[in-house]
């Protein structure tokens, strides 16, 4: 990786300084204007059974809690501090902040953040789905998502000098305005040589992702090993429809590795990174931590360690240690620890160093 950058909010450091790194955390992130869509999706929800407190945290698991005007954002700096804290105790030393124009927060206090932390901390640029893209720049086009993203790139973040190190987008629902923001993504991705990151609903069915991935990245170009398609962990049991599994009892609920195989065997990166997401929706299945890492075991089994990305997509309240969950540190804090208990201390420096270096450096 000579001659390669990795950019963080304080400036350009060596891949070799990245370290022990988390690759889909939100730091400083702000869901206001999604938060307003989960309002009106949760408009029959009484306003006290979404109120946060602690009698309330399990019931606004299921997605509600973004109905709530108080977890829009992810708290302070301090609160980042003292939850980033957690997982700079376990060694971390960089994270990668995926939020994109729409949730991402002011970036002086990212910068902040940093430095109160001494954790490096790598931003994008680009635009997640549909309900969170500002409204100015909804029905603009592909060449104006390029436009935005492409002046961040160059010019910085909000006036400042800070400038992302890397692109993310969204195949979420396939609307109009996510996939020109794809496109647009995927241009710069192929220009600057800047790995591109994917948000992925467990519900948008595995043809029409795949169908949309390729399609983008055969149009421009784009390397695959500079992709990476997140929050694969959360389909891991979405091959089980609950009202099957509760009568019948023939149905067992067991992984599907299918669709991640697809993508790695296709040469795509793969984000297992939603490890302290604490999401309970009996809607779909959502995989708890011991069937994160037995997916993660196979994966790395398979020979696809240097291929998928680590992450809690640690976003707010709902995930922090100081409200009972795991922060951002359940997919080191107990994922990797289970590999190194196993012995796996290569897949470890794999997943956490050597990967992250390789996808941020460009």
């Amino acid at each position: 990786m000579a001659d390669k950058i990795v950019r963080t909010v304080l400036g350009d450091i060596v891949p070799e300084q990245l370290g022990y790194t988390s690759m889909h955390d939100h730091t400083v992130a702000d869901m206001s204007q999604s938060g307003e869509y989960m309002q009106m999706m949760f408009s029959d929800r009484d306003p006290e059974t979404l109120a946060f407190v602690p009698e309330n945290y399990v019931g606004i698991k299921d997605g509600s809690y973004l109905a709530n005007p108080e977890l829009w954002v992810t708290g302070t700096v301090d609160d980042m501090v003292r939850e980033f804290g957690f997982f700079k105790a376990l060694g971390g030393q960089s994270v990668f902040d995926p939020s994109p124009v729409g949730i991402r927060g002011p970036i002086r206090d990212i910068q902040e953040l940093s430095r109160k932390t001494g954790l490096n901390i790598v931003v994008a640029t680009g635009f997640y789905h549909e309900t969170t893209i500002p409204p100015e720049h909804m029905d603009q086009g592909e060449d104006h998502f390029y436009a935005v993203m492409k002046d961040e790139i160059e010019n910085g973040i909000e006036s400042t000098e800070v400038k992302p190190g890397a692109i993310k987008c969204a195949f979420s629902y396939l609307e109009d305005n996510e996939l020109d923001a794809v496109h647009a993504g995927m241009r710069l991705a192929a220009e600057t040589g800047m790995c591109i990151h994917f948000h992925t609903e467990p519900t948008t069915p595995a043809d029409d992702l795949l169908d949309e991935l390729e399609a983008s990245v055969e149009k421009y170009g784009v390397n695959r090993e500079r992709v990476v398609v997140c929050h694969m962990d959360n389909r891991i049991c979405a091959g089980v429809v609950p009202s099957d599994y509760f009568e019948d009892e023939s149905v067992d609920r067991t992984l599907d590795l299918e669709l991640q195989r697809e993508l790695l065997g296709r040469g795509y990166n793969i984000g297992l990174d939603t490890w302290g997401l604490p999401l309970l929706n009996p809607s779909f299945f959502m995989p708890d931590l011991f069937e994160r890492t037995k997916a993660l075991c196979l994966l790395c089994a398979d020979g696809y360690a240097s291929q998928i990305t680590l992450g809690n997509d640690f976003s707010g309240k709902i995930c922090m240690r100081a409200h009972g969950e795991w922060g951002p540190t359940a997919a080191f804090a107990f994922g990797c620890q289970r590999l190194l208990e196993l012995g796996h201390d290569d897949w470890v420096h794999t997943l956490t160093v050597e990967t992250p270096a390789r996808l941020l450096a460009f």
